[in-house]
């Protein structure tokens, strides 16, 4: 029973050495938490015009069988090509640049730029959007109601979808 007492016991004594990482790790590393689906190392960036825009995707990591796919989203309409880049293979650092031709939504619409493809063995993907036009009255309306839960917490009750 004694050599069990003195086995918890040095296990006690070793955790606090065990919780700073292995010998030779730095004292101050900092372990982040990464919340939600790991992103395609992409900045996607875009200069909108009326009724066009000029979008540029630079790759952070090396990146084979790159798709690009372009959407219009409440009310937007895409009017060039919907995929702009497929099968692309791209070496760290570099840039591809192509132009967007849309048909604006009523008020504020949005264009969607997909990236996808293959960094490093794994396949990910990236969803930029940016915004086009000024939002309508009924835009700018709050959706759904709100209300507290058993808690006291504060939820938003959203309609449904259309």
């Amino acid at each position: 029973m004694n050599r069990i007492a003195v086995a918890i016991a040095a296990l006690l004594l070793a955790l606090p050495a065990l919780a700073n990482g292995p010998a030779g790790g730095k004292k101050d590393a900092v372990t982040r938490t990464v919340h939600g689906k790991p992103q395609a190392p992409v900045s996607v960036t875009a200069t909108v015009a009326r009724g066009r825009a000029t979008v540029t995707v630079r790759f952070h990591s090396a990146a084979t069988e790159a798709a690009v796919e372009v959407h219009g989203v409440d009310g937007l309409t895409v009017t060039s090509a919907a995929n702009p880049l497929a099968g692309g293979r791209f070496a760290r650092g570099q840039a591809v640049t192509f132009d967007v031709a849309f048909a604006e939504g009523p008020g504020r619409s949005h264009l969607a730029v997909a990236v996808s493809g293959r960094f490093g063995g794994m396949v990910r993907s990236t969803v930029a959007s940016f915004a086009v036009g000024q939002p309508t009255p009924e835009q700018l309306k709050p959706a759904g109601k709100s209300t507290t839960d058993s808690a006291g917490q504060r939820i938003k009750v959203l309609p449904s979808g259309k």
